[in-house]
């Protein structure tokens, strides 16, 4: 099976610090996602954006079995395969997702420089 090297770039040997970049404990966890659900170690993260929310925009995290198109910006970052929407990327450019493992503030973590202001519990934001 070949791969299309123009679409796609593994980020953690590139940089790429323009486009979405999750941190390797976010990989990790989107793992063990895919474990628990019995999805193969292929299966990417879709990550978009959608108005609503508190803010104004929402991100959204999605298992993703389809291949990118011509409308999708694709990398691959800690051995995941990580598709966003043009129209998401344009919102999200420099984004960083991580994971926190607390118990009080157990989940996937945003950090947007583009944000001029977020949501209490972080899931919305406004530009």
């Amino acid at each position: 099976m070949s791969t299309d090297v123009s679409s796609t770039t593994d980020t953690t040997e590139t940089g790429g610090d323009e486009s979405v970049q999750i941190t390797e404990r976010a990989a990790k966890e989107f793992r063990h996602v895919l474990s628990r659900k019995g999805l193969p170690e292929d299966t990417g993260m879709r990550i978009s954006v959608k108005g609503g929310g508190c803010s104004g925009f929402e991100y959204q995290l999605d298992i993703d079995s389809h291949p990118a198109d011509e409308f999708d910006v694709e990398t691959v970052q800690h051995g995941i395969r990580v598709v966003v929407d043009m129209k998401s990327e344009f919102y999200m450019a420099g984004t960083t997702i991580d994971f926190n493992d607390g118990l009080m503030d157990r989940g996937f973590t945003f950090t947007n420089p583009l944000a001029s202001g977020t949501c209490g519990c972080g899931s919305s934001f406004s530009i």
